[in-house]
């Protein structure tokens, strides 16, 4: 997951944020100013933007608003200690997609960032579906037909990005920023690299072809039974009732 990051404080809850992040599969980049926000946001494909409170460019509702004039439409999460309940409902009304009150709680917080980015992209529960593949956010874990898949973490942030995007292509700059985001200089074969680890450990698995290259473009994952909660029958299906025969039927008379 790809996090930016405006404000100034490089700490979360006292630690530093790069490595809470990290220990949570995450990426995160910061900048202080709103103009190298909206460069970045051109420049990336983010899952989420964390706005602190007060910033350079104005109160945290009011660069909302401008991200959102900008065509911004990365979920926008606001941190803030002080906040009124005005200054809440303000961020809320501009956009934000939620505004979480610190101290909190790093579990909490990570929590939040999840279900922001699960929703965002139409899913409504932590556990993705793809055929007999299943993708649990929350516990970061991989199961093909219920037995627990092995993969690397950039395995994993791959297969992350293309589950939250089923039934999208997603090019391979979008997949090589989500791994690297600039911080660490690879040719963008090492993407093709972990693809094809990746097919082959789901194929070992027993699952038949599940993410698709579409040439010069990207990858997509298939979507042929692919859902993030069971299916729920339309209606209760008619209970059966047996006719009755003449014989069953009395029929009183009054002389």
């Amino acid at each position: 997951m790809l996090i930016l990051r405006i404000g100034s404080d490089q700490t979360l809850f006292g630690i530093e944020q790069r490595s809470l992040f990290h220990r949570a599969g995450m990426l995160c980049e910061q900048t202080q100013s709103l103009h190298e926000a909206t460069e970045f946001l051109r420049t990336y494909d983010y899952n989420i933007v964390l706005l602190d409170q007060f910033l350079r460019d104005g109160p945290c509702h009011e660069v909302v608003r401008k991200l959102r004039a900008a065509g911004c439409s990365v979920p926008i999460v606001v941190l803030g200690d002080s906040a009124t309940p005005r200054m809440k409902a303000l961020s809320l009304d501009q956009g934000a997609d939620d505004y979480i009150t610190l101290p909190c709680a790093p579990e909490e917080v990570l929590a939040r960032i999840r279900a922001v980015v699960r929703r965002s992209t139409g899913h409504a529960g932590s556990i993705l579906r793809a055929g007999r593949a299943e993708f649990t956010l929350d516990q970061r874990q991989v199961r093909v037909g219920g037995k627990s898949l092995a993969l690397s973490k950039r395995e994993f942030m791959v297969l992350e990005l293309l589950f939250l995007k089923q039934g999208c292509t997603v090019t391979k700059t979008a997949l090589f920023n989500h791994l690297y985001c600039g911080q660490d200089e690879r040719e963008m074969k090492t993407l093709d690299v972990i693809v094809c680890r990746l097919r082959k450990k789901l194929m070992a698995a027993g699952m038949p072809p599940l993410i698709e290259t579409v040439w010069g473009f990207g990858y997509t994952l298939r979507v042929e039974n692919a859902t993030t909660v069971d299916p729920i029958p339309s209606a209760l299906p008619a209970t059966a009732v047996a006719p009755r025969n003449s014989a069953q039927i009395l029929v009183m008379a009054t002389v």
